[in-house]
């Protein structure tokens, strides 16, 4: 299951499941046995990169006395400004967390392969003169 799907299942899930917490395990290859990721919030704090931190974790509700699902939002505390999605919405707790913990690591690996091409271009381009 690719980033965008795994994603997209996370935020949509009703509940958390074996088949969810095998997903995410294939994605960031972490531990085994397979942690319950998306059915423990303990779990789904491995998840959360080095360095980063739960900023909000909140109940949803729909202004009529019903909860409607779990908000989270990460955040690094020595940044400002976040260039990136770092929360996410879902039915529990555990999944929204993993949903966000998710969206960073994906734009942190992101953001250093660019880094690293931006890197290597440069140093062709000091090369060539």
């Amino acid at each position: 299951m690719d980033n965008a799907k795994l994603l997209s299942a996370l935020e949509t899930a009703h509940d958390g499941s074996e088949y969810l917490d095998y997903a995410i395990q294939r994605v960031f290859g972490l531990m085994k046995p397979v942690p319950c990721y998306s059915r423990s919030i303990d779990a789904a704090l491995l998840l959360v990169p080095d360095g980063w931190s739960i900023n909000r974790l909140s109940r949803r509700h729909n202004c009529r006395g019903d909860f409607t699902g779990w908000a989270v939002e990460l955040y690094r505390a020595q940044q400002a400004v976040i260039e990136f999605p770092s929360n996410s919405t879902a039915a529990t707790a555990p999944l929204a967390l993993c949903a966000a913990a998710m969206r960073v690591r994906v734009s942190l690996a992101s953001a250093q392969a660019d880094g690293a091409g931006a890197m290597a271009e440069t140093a062709a381009a000091r090369h060539r003169a």
